[in-house]
């Protein structure tokens, strides 16, 4: 292949004719030699048949001595070696030998007619007379002459054929110059024309053959070089731009793109990264591309490989699977191409990772072949329609409407059966619709009615599908009656939710208005003498504003941002101790019964919460006794306790000791009762069912709301005209009951020196407060914000002892403020006030640990002796 063209043609020229020659006198040798040969034996044979007819006379008389005589005649035969008679026994008759040494076979050897060896030949005659066989005559001829002729032949042969060689060469040698001379001289004018730049030079030819064409596009191609030279330019520029462009397509190709040699990566592109889990597609460079394939493709891909090497051919596209460096295994498509890069065998391999599309397809394989048992056993209704006939429904669907098989798959069977005639105006609507070609949806809600006449609220899925090669129609049928039910109860849900937003949020407000009655109530009677005709009113103002805090703790309750001192507690003791105010509460015309369980689990609870709770109910159950106008009717009000065990989703387990442990409280009464329709309402705020000024609407929906605040659940079980009873199910506490500390001395009001920074947006609550706090001798800083309070510490430096802040506040919480605080001056005591919280420093309305509060409204005892309590402690 690196040869010159000149040796090129010389070679093929020699090759050609020589070959052509050496075969041709190769076979014309063979076949002389062989005739050679055959001729050799042929005269063998006939001297043999020839010398044998000589010697019968001899035979038949016995004469050995003229036999002798007759075998002599072959001697001047110069290839005779031996001659032998044998007679009709096989036994030795006459001899003829050219050298004594010979030595005769005695007996005829068992023989065909005639034996060719290299160096001699054996012939056999049978010698007949009139049929009769007198004997054998055996001739052993020598192949030396034979030897000699066939050796000079070859030596003449191989003489011609060196002379024709030669001749060949030299024909072979004069002929390239015809083909040569001319190429070389228009290469000899290329590289003049390039060493000189000098493109106006132009090649002169007197060819007419194929190189005279070549020098026609040699000229014409120097015609283009001015023009190609500008073009070129551009090119470059062009070229240049398009390997970004190339680049940036390698780099951001959605496949894999890897290329390498002999095994080793020397490229691989970002997705090739991304694909295998690798941080960077630097981190492929020198790794073994065969550590990447999967064991099963080992063998395949060396063999395409090596394909490759040999044949330079692009390989097709082969799915693989590629074992990534993470242990994960993914399913590929590749396709690889060899060429050349930096003079080796490059191999680029394209990847595209069809993990998802295989699994894809193996799910819908998988999805055709649990179609059948999937309808069949869906949950769902669901029917194939063709036009307005059904193909198929599922046994779901039969069990929805009530209707047969073969009812529903009757051609004449009318669709519109099923629906309700509410609805049949919509449904022939979408069937216009559809049939002017216009958009209809493919979900959509109607009712429907069953075989015996039952409305249903039913939804529909549609999707287009192939059936029996017809375009169809898969429908899914859900009956959504009940969950119609379940949304119009998360509707009253959500109503409640805002109505205790907006319940909380009075009562922040009316919290800080109460704050300001009852201090400056208390700042009045402090002020007052015991005989003041003003004491009266005063007293009257000081119970509406108790009754007002009252009221406000159950807006607080039902919206559960009321702050809940937690202890663990035995229910049981909190019912006993009321027993006997409760007795006084239903009145003597009514029985009270309490059925508690002994050992009943404690729970951690707030106490006023709990009695709060069964005040509530006890007061429902008199007044729906009241109401209950039967003159027989019992009249009796049973609390009853015990442990239960319930599961998460309330049902109670079929173990006897599975589930969590709750203490249950049932309160059950012999009253009026309620209708399912007031059922549903009776934990809505300000629902109520009593005459005006008899309920404000708020118990049982405080009920509610402490119960769900504690975790727990409320349950409601009522029968006109029989009586209603409420259960609830509170937490078990994984403590024992703790006990009440033992009252101390009272204190009306706390005094003290130490300076309070006090900070209140509501301005009427910071008055009192300032002002009360003064009388008792604190020194008071005071800001109606968080903002102002900052300002005055970082820029007043004021110095303070104690930190009382409003907890919500516009801008800034007291809380943020404290935490600010804390971290310039670490270790300051802080006391945080509010109406509600909204979770900065509670978690369900349980205060975080060490955190102090003061409910508002508080009064001017409760702030003096909290404030007090502060600065004496160690605590922070």
């Amino acid at each position: 292949m690196n040869l010159s063209l000149k040796n090129k043609i010389v070679i093929i020229i020699s090759l050609t004719s020589g070959l052509s020659l050496i075969l041709g006198l190769t076979f014309f040798t063979w076949h002389n030699i062989r005739i050679m040969k055959e001729q050799m034996l042929d005269n063998a044979q006939s001297t043999v048949n020839l010398a044998g007819n000589y010697c019968i006379s001899d035979l038949s008389y016995s004469d050995k001595e003229s036999a002798k005589f007759a075998l002599s005649l072959l001697e001047p035969n110069n290839d005779v070696i031996m001659a032998v008679l044998y007679n009709s026994e096989g036994q030795l008759f006459a001899t003829f030998s050219r050298d004594s040494v010979n030595i005769y076979p005695k007996t005829l050897p068992p023989t065909s007619e005639i034996r060719y060896t290299d160096s001699y030949i054996e012939a056999f005659s049978p010698i007949y007379y009139k049929n009769i066989k007198f004997g054998t005559l055996y001739i052993k001829f020598s192949t030396q002459t034979l030897n000699t002729q066939i050796n000079s032949y070859i030596y003449s042969v191989l003489i011609v054929i060196g002379i024709l060689i030669l001749l060949i060469l030299f024909l072979a040698s004069w002929a390239q110059k015809i083909i040569t001379q001319p190429i070389l001289s228009l290469a000899k004018a290329t590289r003049e024309i390039s060493e000189k730049q000098d493109f106006s030079v132009r090649v002169k030819h007197k060819y007419g053959d194929e190189i005279g064409t070549l020098y026609d596009s040699f000229n014409h191609l120097l015609n283009q070089i001015h023009l190609r030279d500008k073009q070129a330019k551009e090119a470059l520029t062009d070229l240049q731009e398009s390997e970004e462009r190339y680049r940036k397509v390698v780099e951001l190709s959605p496949s894999a793109i890897i290329l390498h040699q002999e095994g080793k990566i020397i490229y691989a592109n970002t997705t090739a990264a991304r694909l295998s889990g690798l941080k960077s597609a630097k981190d492929f460079i020198g790794k073994n591309i065969y550590d990447f394939v999967h064991p099963e493709f080992v063998r395949k891909v060396q063999e395409r490989v090596k394909l490759m090497k040999t044949g330079l051919k692009d390989m097709p596209e082969m799915e693989e699977k590629f074992v990534l460096p993470d242990g994960r295994v993914a399913e590929v498509q590749v396709v690889a191409v060899p060429f050349q890069y930096a003079r080796k065998l490059t191999i680029l391999t394209i990847i595209h990772d069809i993990s998802k599309i295989r699994q894809a397809e193996r799910s819908v394989r998988q999805s055709e072949i649990q179609f059948r048992s999937i309808f069949e056993r869906s949950n769902d209704a669901m029917y194939v329609l063709i036009g307005s006939h059904f193909q198929r429904v599922n046994p779901k669907f039969l069990e929805l409407f009530g209707y047969e098989e073969k009812e529903i798959l009757n051609p004449d069977f009318d669709i519109l059966t099923l629906v309700a005639d509410e609805s049949k105006p919509f449904i022939k609507e979408r069937k216009e619709k559809s049939a002017r070609g216009e958009f209809v949806p493919t979900s959509y809600s109607f009712k429907g009615k069953s075989e015996k006449g039952e409305l249903l609220d039913i939804e529909i899925n549609l999707s287009q599908i192939e059936w029996n090669e017809q375009p169809a129609i898969l429908g899914i049928v859900r009956n959504v009656t009940e969950r119609r039910i379940l949304e119009e109860q998360l509707r009253q849900s959500q109503k409640m939710e805002a109505i205790g937003t907006l319940a909380g949020g009075v009562a922040h407000d009316f919290n800080n208005l109460l704050t300001v009655i009852s201090g400056h109530v208390e700042l009045a009677q402090l002020k007052l003498k015991v005989d003041d005709p003003l004491k009266r009113h005063i007293l009257e103002i000081e119970k509406a504003g108790k009754r007002a805090q009252n009221l406000t703790r159950q807006l607080l309750a039902f919206s559960r941002k009321q702050i809940i001192k937690l202890k663990t507690l035995n229910i049981n003791n909190i019912i006993t101790d009321m027993e006997k105010m409760l007795g006084r509460l239903i009145g003597e015309d009514i029985n009270m019964k309490t059925v508690l369980e002994d050992k009943i689990a404690p729970i951690k609870a707030d106490p006023g919460q709990i009695e709060q709770i069964i005040m509530n109910l006890i007061v429902n159950a008199r007044d729906a006794i009241h109401a209950n106008r039967k003159q027989k009717a019992k009249r009796q009000i049973t609390i009853e306790t015990s442990n239960v065990y319930l599961e998460d989703n309330g049902e109670f387990p079929s173990g006897k000791k599975s589930g969590a442990l709750f203490i249950m409280l049932a309160v059950s009464d012999s009253g009026v009762g309620m209708s399912e329709q007031i059922r549903t309402k009776i934990f809505e705020p300000f629902f109520t069912t009593k005459g005006v000024g008899q309920g404000t609407g708020l118990g049982l929906a405080t009920i509610y709301g402490i119960v769900k605040q504690n975790d727990g659940r409320i349950y409601v079980y009522s029968e006109v005209g029989r009586g209603t009873t409420f259960k609830i199910y509170w937490p078990c506490a994984t403590e024992g009951e703790q006990k009440e500390e033992e009252p101390g001395k009272s204190i009306l009001v706390a005094t003290g020196k130490e300076s309070i920074l006090f900070v209140e947006d509501d301005e009427s609550v910071r008055e009192f407060a300032v002002t009360a706090l003064q009388d008792l001798g604190y020194s008071i800083h005071q800001a109606e914000n968080a903002i102002k309070a900052l300002d005055m510490v970082k820029k007043d430096k004021i110095q303070f002892d104690l930190l009382v802040t409003d907890l919500v506040m516009p801008e800034m919480s007291g809380k943020k403020l404290a935490d600010i605080l804390n971290k310039e001056r670490p270790g300051i005591k802080v006391l945080f006030t509010s109406g509600y919280t909204e979770g900065k420093i509670v978690s369900k309305g349980i205060l975080k640990e060490g955190i102090n509060f003061l409910q508002k409204p508080y009064s001017l005892r409760d702030i003096s002796r909290r404030i007090r309590s502060l600065l004496d402690s160690d605590a922070v």
